[in-house]
């Protein structure tokens, strides 16, 4: 991999330890997946493009043809930037996980086993 493939990479240690990754010849996905629709299989391949700026954008992933059915644009506007979440930033990361586990089981009470 060159520099200008990991140029977006700001921590040198993972710049380091990519480059010293043997080169492996991708899969294509339709030989993983020998019954997927293909357009799943085109926005799959779009969404796990590892440069940040060639990978596919939200709003261009929920217009691809293969959430046609999925997506209303009419009723589901795309997030104006920047988002505001309303949280106490300072919180702590057990804070914050037990805050969506919480969340997760409000609307998925199934979940808790």
């Amino acid at each position: 991999m060159s520099d200008a493939d990991i140029g977006f990479i700001n921590n040198p240690k993972s710049c380091r330890y990519i480059k010293s990754l043997p080169y492996t010849p991708g899969v294509p996905l339709a030989n993983l997946y020998h019954d997927a629709n293909p357009l799943a299989i085109d926005l799959l391949q779009k969404m796990l493009v590892f440069y940040p700026s060639k990978r596919i954008s939200v709003t261009e992933a929920v217009q691809h043809r293969y959430m046609s059915t999925l997506y209303n644009p009419s009723a589901n506007r795309p997030a104006e930037v920047p988002i505001n979440l309303d949280i106490d930033e300072n919180l702590g990361e057990d804070t914050i996980r037990e805050m969506i586990w919480k969340e997760i089981l409000y609307y998925h009470p199934e979940a808790n086993v």
